[in-house]
């Protein structure tokens, strides 16, 4: 009996098995998942969301006893720009006075990304200079209406004005978005002393209406916009690009979900 021949058989065939690739290896999976830093999923959508702009404004030049006009609206990462209305705002003084409140052209001028825990957020921040919103005032005389002659600061100041996001990460149309937005608009309403001291107790009501409605018209503009499914789908996209080099030879699959783990979102990709 050749011994030799013997022995060499089985290990023969085990090379030769040996020499095709598992099917559960890489090369051959149906999905694979791909641990990704957060910080890095974080500064994808920073730059995905980074065109979106707000602007508030609805002062123009006076028509009568008014000063309004709405030039107000939010550029969407989708290039879609959706208008939106700030109301007069108006206060009765006495019987024969009145004051009006205007948003002058305010803006955005900076934008934040982060990760909290399995949420992202992301911060508008709006620029600060001089009075934000102006007052008007208007007084009745003879019967008739009329721009009072009165020079008093009536101005208010809204200071460390923010818009914050914050949304869900999920895989949508190959790639991430978001999903459950919740918008939160925060400003601090300052009045000049002058008219708080000469008008008591109204001050309080004015910086409490124009915090209410201003927050309240933002808030629901923004969500009806991020919620639009053009928006999704933009920022899907970009955030696709921007992890190519991530997932490397895996950058043509499609995600099919993302679950935070601790510092890093787990990413499963399917062919």
């Amino acid at each position: 009996m050749n011994f030799q021949k013997i022995i060499a058989a089985p290990i023969a065939l085990g090379l030769t098995i040996g020499s095709f690739p598992l099917l559960n290896s890489a090369a051959h999976a149906k999905s694979v998942e791909v641990p990704i830093p957060k910080a890095v999923v974080s500064t994808a959508f920073n730059a995905a969301l980074n065109s979106t702009k707000v602007r508030l404004d609805n002062y123009g030049k006076k028509r009568g006893t008014t000063w309004h006009k709405d030039s107000s609206g939010i550029l969407l990462p989708n290039g879609a720009k959706k208008p939106f209305s700030i109301p007069e705002y108006k206060f009765k003084v006495t019987k024969t006075r009145q004051l009006k409140y205007y948003v002058d052209d305010m803006n955005t001028s900076s934008m934040q990304t982060t990760i909290n825990g399995s949420r992202i957020e992301t911060t508008l921040n709006f620029e600060s200079q001089g009075e934000e919103v102006i007052a008007k005032c208007i007084r009745k005389r003879f019967g008739k209406w009329k721009e009072c002659s009165l020079k008093m600061e009536r101005d208010i100041h809204l200071n460390n004005s923010r818009l914050s996001m914050s949304f869900i990460p999920v895989a949508y149309n190959g790639s991430i978005s978001y999903k459950n937005p919740v918008v939160d608009f925060k400003t601090d309403v300052r009045i000049a002393n002058k008219l708080c001291r000469t008008f008591k107790g109204i001050c309080k009501s004015i910086e409490g209406r124009v915090n209410r409605e201003l927050t309240n018209n933002i808030e629901n503009k923004f969500t009806t916009g991020l919620n639009s499914s053009t928006v999704r789908a933009k920022v899907a996209n970009s955030v696709k690009n921007s992890l190519h080099s991530r997932l490397g030879r895996y950058k043509n699959w499609k995600i099919v979900s993302i679950k935070s783990r601790g510092n890093k979102y787990i990413v499963r990709l399917s062919k």
